[in-house]
């Protein structure tokens, strides 16, 4: 029997190898010793025996471009027409091309793109070789395009490049055009302005279309009927704001018109598209009409990352909107917004209504550290020009004199102090079930009927909601709380996180119970505290900076209208003393700089100035060049700082401290150094107004010295002399002019508020209760009008 052969050994280390076959070799080994390398590949023709390998053949330059312009004939659709249009572009973009010529390129190109316009708009090279031609055409050429785009016009202002080219027919049309293109868009808006392409359309929409168009595309917001039949009553064109439309409306109508409204709006607002002009309008009318909870919910979208609510501010709604939000909003709300101020400060301080938006948060956000953080540095950068610009001397008006109607026109005033909004009912509750909210008395004066049977659109209330409210009528109202807590979680966590927020900032909804009412945007912490802490004190504080900056230009601005009121609030030091007790050495530098302007002489300013003291009318008529009117003017004479003069000096008469205040210093040195003496030199001219202020500026020495040298200077008595000068508004409550107020058949107890610059309220002369802004002064002044007559005999 043969022995079974043994198996091989595996090599040291327990690996075994296998021979590898020379056609195997990796790339990089050698081929093994003794062993041929691999033959190479042969091709074989078709009868079966080898061929050589030809080499390839070596293109030309014109040759390749023949081979790519075949595969992109074959497979890019419209490729040489593309071609064809931009070689007549290139002739045609030039600004030295002949009109002529270039009429002739325009029709050369549309001939050629004609019936296939829809295709090559889509093109990015081709959208613009097309809207150039719409630009350089005529009438004829861009109707001929509007033909042939006109039936696609919606889906073309979705496209990337499409939409640059339905813009260019908007903006190119002529007035009587607008119209018909607006009704191509008729039931589109709302879905156009949830896309951003489309939302860009939907802009230059509204920017060219008149004032019935504009308010036609509104509409489309507040219901199916207002797209099919324009309004019930064909009142589509005429609805100025959803406030009017809803004013006269029932309660069941008033729901309906919401809940189209919200599920149109909130999912732009979602996607934060809110930079079109129209959208501002609708945010600010949803804001304004909706309920308590509906806003509540509307201002947590907008303020989500903080940035929307900013794309809103160069316009009057958008800034109102924006100001809603932060009044509306809670502390998190309001700090999201803050934060994205960061870098944008200057701008919006510079802008038309932007800088509404930033008074409204140096006035209602509570956390002052961020505040300090992100605001105030980037105010203090621009203190040196902003002094000088109307719209951020409102903003620093807002630290000084906070809701101030003289510094605040009406319109601004109120987009400052939006109406009070409460949410009624558990914290628990859906913010956009409307349904449960008709108890509540909405801004337009017109509360919901509880009782009343719903019409059915019901947009917002999903099934599971309306089983929980069967449930609840069947089982009980406690079967139905359950059910309704359970299907709407979200609005309690928020209602929670939003309490957390308020005890973290120090502000929020304080003594809410569950079931109970909550007002939108309250605070814990005092304006005052909030002034105080932005305005800070030490040499870095926007106190010190502020105050140095007044100071080195004083002359300048309290001879131009708004710098004037911006140094009569320094001066005095501000509402209530605040500047003057942060930086009181600011502040007397800015008086000091006020009095030495003031104790000049009218030939040494025009001398300072650069005038000519021995100018006379023969030289002006003549149109020699001289100063400018205000810097050679003296103080006391030019129009804007007199009166802001005779202001400042009324100011001293409503300190609490009486004569210890920063105005009365300042008319005490104004009377020592600049008029003591020289009275009879300012008579006669527009510095009298100064002098009747001196009468009634609250400082008994003053005033007594006043009198006895403009006694003899002046026909009949002192104080009639000086009624001419100041208005009924501009009296104190105390002084001369109180103790004559029997004889000129006028109340003793007037407010000391600035004059008002309007003649009618020149004209109408009412007597004002001491409850109004006098306060303990207007009592004061009572008393001494009381015994007027004593004073008088004594003083005679």
């Amino acid at each position: 029997m043969a022995k079974p052969v043994k198996a091989a050994q595996p090599a040291k280390g327990g690996k075994t190898f296998a021979k590898q076959s020379p056609g195997t070799k990796r790339k990089g080994e050698a081929a093994p010793a003794g062993g041929a390398a691999r033959p190479a590949k042969k091709f074989r023709a078709e009868n079966g025996k080898p061929k050589a390998s030809e080499p390839l053949k070596k293109l030309s330059s014109k040759e390749k471009r023949a081979t790519i312009r075949e595969k992109k004939l074959a497979h890019k659709k419209n490729w040489e027409v593309i071609q064809d249009a931009v070689l007549l572009w290139e002739r045609l973009r030039p600004k030295e091309t002949p009109d002529a010529e270039r009429k002739q390129l325009v029709n050369d190109i549309l001939k050629k793109v004609k019936g296939k316009l829809l295709e090559l708009v889509n093109h990015h090279t081709a959208s613009r070789v097309i809207q150039f031609c719409i630009k350089h055409g005529g009438e004829t050429e861009r109707k001929a395009v509007m033909e042939e785009v006109r039936a696609n016009i919606v889906e073309l202002s979705k496209s990337k490049y499409g939409h640059f080219l339905v813009r260019k027919l908007i903006n190119t049309a002529k007035k009587d055009e607008v119209p018909g293109i607006v009704r191509l868009f008729r039931g589109h808006v709302a879905q156009l302005l949830r896309q951003p392409y489309g939302a860009d359309v939907i802009t230059d929409l509204y920017d060219v279309a008149g004032t019935s168009d504009r308010n036609a595309m509104c509409s489309e917001f507040y219901g199916k009927e207002f797209v099919l039949f324009d309004g019930l009553a064909g009142e589509a064109g005429r609805l100025h704001s959803l406030q009017q439309l809803m004013a006269g409306a029932p309660a069941a109508k008033k729901r309906a018109i919401l809940q189209h409204f919200a599920k149109a709006l909130i999912p732009i607002m979602e996607k934060a598209l809110v930079h079109p002009p129209i959208t501002h309008r609708l945010v600010k009318d949803y804001l304004e009409c909706s309920t308590g909870m509906t806003v509540e919910e509307a201002v947590e979208t907008l303020s989500s990352t903080g940035e929307a609510v900013l794309r809103m501010v160069h316009t009057h709604e958008g800034a109102a909107a924006a100001c809603m939000v932060l009044g509306y909003g809670t502390p998190k709300d309001r700090k999201k917004v803050v934060r994205a101020m960061k870098g944008h400060v200057a701008k919006m301080a510079a802008d038309e209504w932007g800088h509404v938006v930033l008074c409204m948060a140096l006035g209602c956000v509570d956390d002052t550290a961020l505040t300090g953080k992100i605001v105030v540095p980037e105010l203090k950068e621009l203190l040196s020009e902003g002094v000088h610009e109307a719209t951020a001397v409102r903003v620093l008006m807002q630290l000084l004199a906070p809701d101030s109607r003289r510094h605040f026109p009406p319109a601004i005033y109120d987009m400052l102090h939006p109406p009070q909004r409460t949410v009624k009912g558990s914290t628990g509750k859906a913010v956009t079930d409307l349904e449960g909210e008709e108890d509540e008395v909405l801004d337009f004066d017109v509360g919901g009927d509880g009782g009343e049977e719903d019409d059915g659109d019901e947009l917002f209330t999903s099934k599971k909601d309306k089983k929980a409210g069967k449930a609840g009528k069947k089982g009980g109202e406690v079967a139905g709380d359950k059910a309704a807590d359970k299907a709407k979680p979200k609005a309690k966590g928020r209602a929670d996180q939003a309490d957390q927020d308020a005890d973290e900032d120090g502000g929020g909804e304080e003594g809410v119970e569950e079931g109970g009412e909550r007002v939108l945007g309250s605070s814990k912490k005092d304006p005052a505290v909030r002034r105080r802490e932005l305005l800070g004190s030490g040499p870095k504080s926007l106190s010190a900076a502020l105050t140095a900056v007044v100071a080195g230009a004083a002359a300048a601005l309290v001879r131009s209208p708004h710098g004037g009121e911006l140094v009569v609030e320094v001066a005095r030091g501000g509402e209530g003393g605040l500047l003057a007790e942060l930086d009181a050495a600011g502040v007397g530098a800015v008086q000091e700089a006020l009095v030495e302007d003031a104790a000049r002489s009218p030939e040494e300013v025009a001398e300072a100035a650069g005038a000519g003291i021995g100018d006379d009318e023969e030289e002006v008529e003549a149109g020699v060049a001289g100063p400018a009117p205000a810097a050679a003017e003296h103080v006391f004479l030019n129009f804007f700082s007199s009166r802001a003069l005779r202001r400042l000096l009324l100011a001293a008469a409503e300190e609490e401290d009486g004569s210890g205040g920063a105005a009365a210093n300042f008319a005490k040195q104004l009377w020592e150094r600049a008029v003591k003496g020289r009275c009879k030199q300012w008579v006669g001219t527009h510095a009298e107004k100064v002098l009747a202020a001196l009468l009634h500026c609250g400082v008994p020495e003053v005033q007594a010295a006043a009198a006895k040298e403009l006694k003899p200077l002046v026909k009949g008595p002192v104080e009639e002399w000086a009624s001419k000068f100041l208005s009924h508004k501009d009296k104190p409550h105390h002084g001369p002019g109180a103790a004559h107020g029997k004889e000129q058949q006028q109340p003793a107890a007037v407010t000391a508020a600035p004059p008002s610059t309007t003649p009618a309220a020149k004209g109408k002369q009412q007597p004002q209760t001491p409850a109004t802004a006098g306060g303990k002064r207007a009592a004061q002044g009572q008393d001494v009008g009381q015994s007027g007559k004593a004073k008088q005999a004594k003083r005679k």
